[in-house]
C-alpha cells in the first residue's frame, strides 16, 4: 500500500516537473517567512535576499510557479502554515509539535545550534544544552531553541528577536543566548557587536522548507520541490547561490 502511494506521488511530481520547460510560469504560490538573515532577508543587503530565499524562489520557478514570499512575525507565519492559508514557511527545523501540521522537504540548508555568551564570561563549562540549567539563559519567542530550553526545565527568558537578545545579553540581563550561529553572527556583524561575544557550539541541524499539511495537493507539491532542489544541486545552481554568501 505504501509503495503504491509513493508511486502516485512520484507521478504527480513528474506532472508538475514537466511544466518547468514552459515559456512562462503562471501559477501563483504564497509562502511565508520571517526576517532571518542570512537565510531570508526582508530588505536586500548588498543585493542579496538570503540563500534559502534564493533557493526556494528558484525551485518554485522551475516548478512553474510565481512565488510570493511574505515576511511576518514568526508566530503568525507558523499559524498561517498550520491553517493552510499558505503553502508553507521558509525555513524551519523539524520537531514533534510541527510534525502535527507540517511536512518537511529535503534539507535546504543547515544551522549550527549553540549558545552565545559575553566575551570573558566565567560560567560553568558547557558541553551540552542541559549544562545551562540553573543559569540565566534566553532565546527567541517561537523558536525551537526556546522550546528546547523549556523542555529541559531551564526556565528561559523569552526575548522578541535576536537583536533584542544580543542587546540584553550585552546589558547582562542574562548570561547565555541560545540560537543559531549563522543568523546571530550575521546580526553581530551588522550591528557592530564584533568581538563582544563568544559562541559555544552544541549541534548542527538541517533546515527544511516546511509545507502545510492543510494546503491542497501538498504531498505532490513537496515531491516536486524535492526534485527541483535535487536538480539544482546537480546543475550547480545551489552551490552558486551559496557561494555568494561566503
Amino acid at each position: 500500500m505504501q509503495s503504491a502511494r509513493t508511486f502516485v506521488l512520484f507521478l504527480c511530481a513528474v506532472f508538475v516537473i514537466a511544466r518547468w520547460g514552459s515559456a512562462s510560469a503562471q501559477t501563483p504560490i504564497d509562502i511565508v517567512t520571517e526576517n532571518y538573515p542570512p537565510y531570508e532577508m526582508q530588505e536586500a543587503v548588498n543585493g542579496l535576499r538570503g540563500f534559502d530565499y534564493e533557493v526556494a524562489m528558484e525551485a518554485f520557478t522551475r516548478m512553474g510557479y510565481v512565488p510570493t514570499i511574505r515576511f511576518l512575525p514568526w508566530k503568525r507565519a507558523l499559524k498561517e502554515t498550520e491553517s493552510g492559508t499558505t503553502a508553507g514557511v521558509l525555513t524551519c527545523a523539524q520537531n514533534v509539535e510541527r510534525d502535527r501540521y507540517m511536512l518537511f522537504s529535503d534539507p535546504i540548508s543547515s544551522f549550527t545550534d549553540g549558545l552565545f555568551k559575553r566575551k570573558g564570561h566565567a560560567g560553568p563549562q558547557i558541553r551540552q544544552i542541559r549544562d545551562v540549567i540553573g543559569q540565566k539563559v534566553a532565546s527567541m519567542a517561537g523558536y525551537e531553541s526556546l522550546k528546547e530550553l523549556q523542555d529541559i526545565g531551564a526556565d528561559p527568558i523569552e526575548v522578541p528577536n535576536t537583536l533584542d537578545g544580543l542587546n540584553m545579553l550585552q546589558a547582562r540581563r542574562f548570561d547565555y543566548l541560545h540560537g543559531g550561529r549563522e543568523m546571530t553572527e550575521f546580526m553581530i556583524r551588522k550591528h557592530g557587536f564584533a568581538g563582544a561575544f563568544e559562541f559555544i557550539s552544541l549541534d548542527r541541524q538541517p533546515f527544511h522548507f516546511c509545507f502545510s499539511k492543510a494546503y491542497p495537493g501538498v504531498e505532490a507539491l513537496m515531491a516536486a520541490f524535492n526534485a527541483a532542489l535535487a536538480e539544482m544541486r546537480r546543475d550547480g545552481t545551489y552551490a552558486a547561490i551559496h557561494g555568494k554568501y561566503r
